[in-house]
C-alpha cells in the first residue's frame, strides 16, 4: 500500500498567497495527501479562502509558527511529512516524485529538491543547476549562508518523532534546528528535480525581516552542537569541501570526481537519487 504524507501549512494573515498554496498542493497527481492549516486566528479574507477550496483547518490561537507545525504533525499523523508555508508553493509533480523515491527506498529517511526562488508572481528561478547531492553534515555545519530549503524537505514521521520533532529552544531558527537533529542519525538525500519554491515578496515577510535573528540562532546552535570539535579537523573539512565545489563546477573533472565515490566515504554526503526507465534508483 502507498504511504501517506501530511502537509501542514501554518496560517496568519496569509491570504495574499494562501490561494496559490492551496491549489499547487491540490494539483498535485499523488492519492494519499492530507492537508490540514493550522491557522493563528487570522483576521484578512484566509478563511473564505479556505472554505471556498474545501480545505480542512483549524483555529489555535496562542501558538507560534513551528508550535502550530508540530501540532498539525502530532493531530494528523501520517507515513511522511512536510509543511509548507502559506506563501510558498509546490511545483506540479512534485509530491509523486517525493513520494515514488520513499515508496520504493526505504532507505531513505529524509530528502530534499533543488531549492528554486519564487517572485509574487510565481515565476521560478533554480538556486543551483547542479545534479548532484547538495549536502552533508559537514556541509551543512560549516558552509556559511547555505541553507537546506525547508518547503523542498520531506521526511519519514519516524525520523520525526525519533528526535522529538521541533524544538521550542529557538523562535527563528527550529527548521535548522530539526535539519540538525536530523543528521545525527541518517544522511540527507537530494531529489534532482525542483519541487517547491520559497516566496520571496517583499522586506516586509517574516522571513526576511527577522534574517539577522535567523542567522544569530544558526550560530547558537551550531556552536553547541559541533560534530567536530578539533580546530585542525574543521578546517580540512572546510578545506575539502571548497574543492568539492570546485570540482562539481568543473564539467570535465565531475563526471569522474562523483564516481570515486569520495564524497559518500569522506564528506558524508549522500547518494543520489535518479530516475532509470521512469524507476527510482538511489545510486549506492
Amino acid at each position: 500500500m502507498s504511504l501517506s504524507i501530511t502537509i501542514v501549512t501554518p496560517n496568519l494573515n496569509g491570504g495574499e498567497f494562501l490561494e496559490e498554496c492551496i491549489l499547487s498542493i491540490q494539483r498535485q497527481n499523488y492519492p494519499h495527501i492530507k492537508h490540514i492549516v493550522i491557522d493563528g486566528g487570522s483576521t484578512d479574507d484566509s478563511y473564505s479562502i479556505l472554505e471556498k477550496y474545501n480545505v480542512e483547518y483549524e483555529v489555535v490561537l496562542e501558538l507560534n509558527n513551528y508550535e502550530a507545525i508540530h501540532y498539525g504533525f502530532k493531530k494528523y499523523p501520517s507515513d511522511i511529512q512536510a509543511w509548507l508555508n502559506a506563501d510558498d508553493i509546490y511545483r506540479d509533480g512534485a509530491l509523486s516524485s517525493v513520494m515514488q523515491v520513499f515508496n520504493t527506498s526505504s532507505q531513505v529517511c529524509w530528502l530534499t529538491g533543488i531549492p528554486s526562488l519564487t517572485d509574487k508572481t510565481g515565476r521560478i528561478k533554480p538556486i543551483t543547476s547542479l545534479p548532484c547531492p547538495l549536502f552533508s553534515k559537514y556541509f551543512y555545519l560549516y558552509r556559511k549562508n547555505n541553507y537546506i530549503q525547508q518547503e523542498s524537505t520531506f521526511w519519514r514521521s519516524k525520523l520525526y518523532n525519533k528526535v522529538k520533532g521541533l524544538s521550542k529552544d529557538y523562535t527563528y531558527a527550529n527548521d535548522y534546528s530539526l535539519w540538525f537533529s536530523f543528521f545525527k542519525h541518517t544522511r540527507l538525500y537530494t531529489l534532482p528535480q525542483i519541487v517547491a519554491s520559497f516566496r520571496q515578496h517583499g522586506e516586509g515577510q517574516i522571513s526576511v525581516k527577522n534574517r539577522k535573528k535567523y542567522d544569530d540562532e544558526v550560530e547558537d546552535i551550531i556552536s553547541k552542537n559541533k560534530v567536530i570539535k578539533s580546530p585542525l579537523k574543521i578546517g580540512a573539512i572546510k578545506s575539502l569541501l571548497f574543492f568539492d565545489l570546485v570540482i562539481l563546477n568543473t564539467p570535465k573533472l565531475r563526471v569522474t570526481y562523483m564516481k570515486s565515490k569520495f564524497r559518500q566515504s569522506i564528506l558524508d554526503f549522500a547518494p543520489l537519487i535518479t530516475y532509470q526507465n521512469s524507476e527510482v534508483k538511489v545510486l549506492l
